[in-house]
């Protein structure tokens, strides 16, 4: 079964184009939630993770299955993590594979990697890397997981920064506990504060 679902994403995948997931695709890979995932399950997702050809957002998709199906965590994937994190300039990609870090890491290890954190935190404002920042999966679930103060003060840092930011931009998506994108807002209020930042926009130039 395992090999045959393997199969089946391989030829879905190549409906994919480089930044949108076929709805066949998507349905599949959905499976890999709550199976125990083998070897091979865990080099797929791993090499789809690191893709080059593909936007940040289809490789999170990857991403959120090896953070949230427990069977992942009886492989060794520390190494592959660190590497990732150290290379990875996405902020709201780079939060999770400090997630994942932190299921191998020490605190100690954990340390200098936050202290960096919180500087890139300083220099990017992006409104879509917070979304994924300070949603309930990303610092929130490290400071309730593990209670390390590095964490905390990410947090409160990652919460200080997050005010320089346009009200009109802040609060459109979140994730759950699932790392699942949800939306909060109607079309309708997207579109009006859309119009009204644009507007804002003009006005100051």
């Amino acid at each position: 079964m395992n090999d045959n679902l393997l199969s089946e994403l391989d030829r879905a995948f190549k409906r994919c184009s480089d930044c949108i997931l076929h709805p066949e695709y998507m349905s599949l890979i959905k499976k890999l939630n709550n199976i125990k995932l083998s070897k091979d399950h865990i080099d797929y997702l791993c090499d789809k993770v690191v893709s080059k050809k593909h936007i940040w957002e289809i490789r999170f998709d990857h991403l959120r299955i090896l953070l949230i199906n427990p069977s992942a965590m009886e492989y060794d994937l520390k190494a592959f993590y660190f590497e990732n994190l150290k290379k990875c300039r996405r902020l709201a990609m780079k939060i999770f594979f400090i997630r994942g870090y932190a299921i191998y890491a020490s605190e100690e290890e954990l340390i200098p990697i936050m202290e960096k954190f919180q500087k890139s935190l300083e220099k990017n404002h992006d409104y879509i890397d917070y979304n994924y920042i300070l949603s309930v999966a990303g610092l929130p679930y490290l400071v309730n997981e593990y209670g390390y103060d590095c964490f905390a003060k990410s947090l409160e840092k990652a919460q200080e920064e997050h005010k320089q930011i346009d009200p009109l931009l802040r609060g459109y998506v979140t994730l759950n506990q699932n790392l699942e994108q949800v939306n909060l807002l109607t079309q309708e209020e997207i579109s009006r504060r859309t119009y009204r930042f644009l507007e804002k926009c003009k006005n100051t130039n």
